[in-house]
């Protein structure tokens, strides 16, 4: 596994992102030749809720297939739902566990809405919600914390978003972005390079620099360096941190920053050449940038291999750290206290 860093893996969260590969193949062949009982007659939005590890997927489907929907694609990431959700609305919840208090508020609002409903979850109160109302349940068929199960929420929900004819993903575009992705993990060419990254980061805060259509990768890297490395890390979009972060960084301490700058071939040309801007910059503030990228045949496949890299140098920073990647007791005390509210 490493022959730098001894990382204290009690619960196999290595394994885990090993896996990635396996399960977006398993969420797509599981649900390909199933019908989903859902009209998509008429409509005029899609909305996918969902917290945390859960709902990164939805943010990462909404750079994916975005520009070429004629209709809204949102990700609504709080209770409650926008007012302008009605019966012409899919809804899509997205809960690895089914208990997602935030998620569960946003679905008996579609429910009052009567906007159409599909549910992704391994269960919990999510899937007798849709018993109850009568709207598919998805079943996640993978136990992990939900962080690492990205491959069955993102699969799935690609798969259903395929399925309705609401995204421009076929399945040859699917399989072939996955080959990619296979070859690369059976290589272990990322093994070292995250690690070697990881140590770098030691004693410093991330700010994970992207611009579309890696705005959601960014944010997974955040979220995975959260939770995995128990570190403090930031994302910021370009071009909008133009206007404003790179301001907040000319006072900052810069032996406790590094930018890692996640750049995507796909995306508007101007935004590469801020890239070069923003590197003389943090070179002339001695604030560390270091540019990463991927060689890739699609904007999925350049996702899947870098999310793919994100996880590894989360996991590789927790051994730095030494800390045990699996292990959130922070969020698990902020859910045990709302629990008694």
């Amino acid at each position: 596994m490493s022959e730098q860093i001894v990382v204290l893996d009690e619960q196999k969260m290595f394994d885990k992102i090993q896996d990635f590969p396996k399960q977006l193949e398993a969420s797509w062949t599981s649900l390909w030749v199933k019908d989903l009982g859902i009209d998509t007659k008429g409509i005029t939005g899609v909305i996918v809720c969902g917290m945390g590890g859960s709902g990164i997927a939805g943010l990462l489907a909404q750079e994916l297939v975005s520009e070429s929907l004629s209709i809204p694609f949102v990700v609504w990431n709080d209770y409650g739902l926008p007012a302008w959700v009605g019966e012409t609305t899919l809804v899509i919840a997205c809960s690895y566990s089914g208990d997602t208090e935030e998620t569960l508020d946003a679905v008996k609002h579609a429910v009052e809405k009567k906007a159409r409903l599909i549910a992704i979850t391994r269960g919990g109160k999510l899937g007798e919600l849709a018993k109850i109302h009568n709207f598919p349940a998805i079943p996640i068929n993978y136990e992990a914390p939900p962080r690492a199960t990205l491959g069955w929420l993102y699969g799935l929900l690609l798969t259903v978003l395929t399925k309705l004819e609401l995204s421009p993903l076929k399945e040859p575009g699917y399989f072939q972005a996955l080959d990619e992705l296979k070859k690369t993990v059976a290589k272990k060419i990322f093994l070292s390079k995250a690690e070697d990254l990881a140590i770098s980061l030691n004693n410093k805060i991330p700010l994970i620099f992207a611009h579309h259509p890696l705005t959601a990768l960014a944010k997974r890297w955040v979220n995975q360096l959260n939770e995995n490395s128990k570190t403090f890390a930031l994302a910021g979009n370009v071009p909008e941190l133009c206007h404003n972060t790179i301001v907040g960084t000319e006072y900052a301490v810069p032996e406790k920053l590094m930018i890692l700058y996640v750049e995507s071939k796909y995306g508007f040309s101007r935004n590469g050449a801020r890239a070069k801007v923003l590197h003389k910059w943090f070179d002339s503030q001695h604030i560390p940038f270091v540019p990463l990228s991927v060689k890739s045949g699609s904007l999925l496949a350049e996702q899947w291999l870098l999310i793919y890299f994100g996880d590894l140098l989360s996991f590789y920073l927790a051994g730095v750290y030494g800390v045990d990647p699996t292990p959130i007791a922070p969020i698990v005390y902020l859910k045990d206290e709302l629990n008694k509210l």
